[in-house]
């Protein structure tokens, strides 16, 4: 799967605006921080979201920037209780791994 396929399902997710949890394992896939964004993006408009599990595992072009985007919509969420994030093997670092944790305040997140 790619970029140009993820900013499909991303769209046709964005519709779902009554969705309350949402599970996408992109592990091992040919996705970018181009990718992730239009992720995120649906995620903003999904409403009454309360459970977020987000697999990006051995994606070697997520890097930090995806990182920071993850990280300014679950900020902005506070109707999600529970995160779940899975960035082991991709790009981003120690430093924005540790900035994506800073996120949980009062929410549980691995």
């Amino acid at each position: 799967i790619t970029d140009s396929e993820v900013i499909d399902i991303s769209h046709g997710l964005s519709q779902l605006t009554h969705l309350s949890s949402f599970q996408i394992d992109l592990g091992g896939t040919k996705i970018s921080d181009v990718g992730v964004s239009h992720v995120m993006d649906a995620i903003q408009s999904l409403q009454h979201l309360s459970s977020l599990y987000l697999f990006l595992d051995y994606c070697s072009a997520v890097t930090d920037v995806s990182g920071q985007k993850i990280m300014d919509v679950v900020r902005t969420r506070t109707s999600i209780i529970y995160i779940y994030v899975d960035v082991d093997e991709t790009s981003i670092s120690e430093g924005g791994i540790a900035n994506l944790r800073s996120v949980k305040d009062m929410r549980q997140f691995q």
